[in-house]
């Protein structure tokens, strides 16, 4: 087994056992996707070949099927073998080549630098661009920026702001805008443990 359960009363996990290499992915963002289609973000503590460590801000429960999306944009299905307070253990259905999906990063067309995880989602949001204020619809989210319903066209480029529920508005630009849908990225990123309460605090 590539992870040890927690013994029997335990807090939290006892020192994990495994076949293969750990790498330590500490404060690596990665996506978990459960079999609802419901996606969330958690923070990655290690991997090897057999599975890995992460913390999650939502309760989830052992057993369950999970796919996992890497910062990499490299993907592995599994189950959780444990949950322990806000860590969760998981065991691939297959060994992956661990070193390999750690080293190739995912970068964005124009960006040069690697993406953060997206998000799918359905949420509403108040957009302001000058004097403007309009309610948008949310499609998807990731801690630098989101893509919205944008029937009217938007000047890329154009400065603006964005509230949603739960959270103070948060300055950000128009960096694209085709077929009916706008990119925002935001001016200060979400860091992840504002990310993190404030999806926690949605269900």
């Amino acid at each position: 087994m590539f992870i040890s359960k927690p013994s029997q009363g335990a807090e939290t996990p006892v020192e994990d056992r495994r076949r293969s290499l750990r790498h330590a992915v500490v404060n690596q963002v990665a996506k978990i996707r459960l079999a609802s289609g419901r996606e969330e973000l958690c923070l990655l503590r290690d991997i090897s070949a057999e599975g890995l460590k992460a913390e999650v801000y939502i309760p989830l429960e052992r057993g369950v099927s999970i796919d996992i999306e890497l910062r990499t944009a490299h993907a592995v299905s599994g189950k959780i073998v444990w949950v322990a307070d806000k860590d969760m253990g998981v065991a691939f259905d297959a060994p992956i080549p661990a070193a390999a999906m750690l080293a190739h990063c995912s970068f964005e067309v124009n960006g040069g630098s690697a993406r953060p995880p997206r998000l799918k989602v359905n949420l509403r949001g108040l957009l302001r661009i000058g004097a403007d204020a309009r309610m948008v619809s949310i499609g998807n989210i990731s801690q630098a920026g989101m893509q919205i319903a944008a029937p009217e066209p938007l000047r890329v480029g154009a400065a603006c702001s964005i509230a949603l529920a739960g959270l103070p508005a948060r300055a950000a630009s128009v960096c694209w805008w085709r077929g009916g849908d706008a990119g925002l990225m935001l001016t200060e990123p979400f860091d992840y443990p504002t990310f993190a309460r404030w999806r926690a605090g949605l269900h």
